[in-house]
């Protein structure tokens, strides 16, 4: 990762809480003392600010730290997922953020072709949508969704316009389908122009935290850099040699301590691979 650079980091700042304002500024606070000045929320976020732009900015200028995109999960009601798009662009576009999540709907077990040209049909449309605000919508395979599983990440790629739409994977959620992210992420290196750095063991599934009531699921079997058996540095690498130019963002849905301290602690072992020659 030599020619990586600490630009490139940002932080996923929705695990501070998605009811309160307040939580905004603590989770900017926390971040940028910590050393990152870009961070990712959830489209919760802006509708959270949507009455309240100038609030919005105003926090971000306190702390120096900037989005750089939001999350957008998807329910399968194709009115509803492309509406809460469209409502979403002007705030977007008002803090010069160019990248977005997509999550598929969820399910259990994988996605049949029926339902991935539904998804695809979706993420196409927002592609659309995004382009000309300069925004790039970026599929993110998940576990427990419709895009989970590499057969399911090949059909979106191969069936969507690289001009409209992109790869976000998760190296996490990657190795809980099943995959080897440094492998997906080599396929797809042309295609990745967004990032979720995190670890996990090598498990066969992972549990949602029923005490976590953010709206969407919440796993508590994530872990901070370096603790679980995803290998990043290979993963960084792929990412190093295909000139990588986008953000890599930390996220951890559930410290182990506080939201804090782990980011403290992740950037720690991204300061450490960002040393690398």
């Amino acid at each position: 990762m030599g020619s990586m650079k600490k630009e490139q980091l940002a932080y996923a700042v929705w695990p501070w809480g998605l009811a309160e304002k307040e939580q905004m500024a603590e989770a900017l606070k926390d971040i940028s003392e910590a050393g990152f000045y870009r961070f990712e929320s959830v489209v919760a976020a802006v509708e959270l600010f949507a009455d309240d732009l100038k609030g919005f900015q105003a926090i971000t200028d306190e702390y120096g730290a900037y989005p750089v995109s939001f999350y957008f999960w998807q329910t399968g009601d194709y009115a509803q997922d492309i509406g809460l798009v469209e409502r979403s662009l002007d705030f977007l576009a008002a803090n010069k953020v160019k990248r977005m999540s997509l999550q598929a709907p969820g399910k259990e077990g994988g996605a049949t072709e029926e339902e991935l040209a539904a998804v695809v049909k979706v993420v196409e449309r927002i592609g659309e949508l995004t382009k000309p605000y300069g925004i790039v919508p970026c599929v993110h395979p998940h576990a427990r969704t419709m895009i989970m599983y590499e057969p399911e990440i090949d059909f979106v790629m191969k069936n969507t316009d690289p001009d409209l739409v992109a790869l976000g994977p998760d190296t996490a959620h990657l190795m809980v389908g099943e995959c080897d992210p440094a492998e997906i992420f080599a396929r797809y290196i042309d295609r990745i122009q967004f990032t979720h750095i995190k670890d996990v063991k090598r498990l066969r599934d992972i549990k949602a935290d029923e005490s976590e009531k953010q709206g969407f699921e919440v796993f508590s079997g994530f872990l901070e850099l370096g603790q679980g058996d995803v290998d990043l540095p290979s993963v960084f690498d792929v990412l190093e040699k295909g000139g990588y130019e986008g953000y890599l963002t930390v996220e951890l849905d559930k410290s182990p301590t506080t939201n804090r301290e782990s980011a403290f602690a992740n950037m720690a072992y991204m300061e450490s691979n960002l040393g690398r020659g």
